[in-house]
């Protein structure tokens, strides 16, 4: 951040893995009956988060697990590529939106309006953190940690190698 921001970390790598497991599992005990499963990770962050939920619920899980990547923050809406459609949304399919952090809602807010056309899909949404703020009514059902923050404060999901290694909060 700046050079006058305290940094703070909240999440090693450790704690990352475990807390993936984790989700794993309340995903899969959620929607355990279920016979496919399509996860969509949001920009690049939220797809690193997605590519290790992905692994760990193709092991736990008997059925199929998609992985897709949607960008979100692209400035036009002409320039925004949706993944195919006839993958994700199907009858046959639970369909699992992951973003790293949630701050406002309008990243999930903007996947979700961008990608379903109908308000009769049912979509669950996961993030890695949930810092609260919403300005939008959006609540994930998979939370990794909730850290209350101040609005100037900024958390921050680190990849190296594609891969979420840490994630920080910077305090002014």
């Amino acid at each position: 951040m700046t050079a006058s921001s305290i940094r703070i970390t909240l999440m090693d790598r450790a704690r990352i893995e475990r807390t993936i497991r984790r989700v794993a599992y309340q995903v899969t005990e959620k929607i355990r009956d279920e016979k496919r499963i399509c996860l969509i990770g949001l920009n690049q962050r939220g797809y690193a988060v997605a590519e290790e939920l992905h692994k760990r619920l193709e092991s736990a899980t008997g059925g199929e697990v998609v992985l897709l990547q949607y960008n979100v923050t692209e400035n036009s809406d002409t320039e925004k590529k949706r993944p195919d459609r006839q993958i994700y949304d199907r009858e046959d399919t639970v369909v699992l939106v992951i973003d790293d952090v949630m701050f406002s809602g309008r990243t999930l807010f903007t996947a979700i309006r961008d990608l379903f056309d109908t308000a009769e899909r049912v979509v669950y949404a996961m993030v890695l953190v949930d810092r609260g703020h919403r300005s939008l009514p959006i609540a994930p059902e998979f939370v990794g940690m909730e850290i209350p923050t101040k609005p100037k404060e900024h958390v921050e999901v680190v990849l190296r190698e594609g891969l979420a290694e840490e994630v920080f909060l910077y305090r002014k």
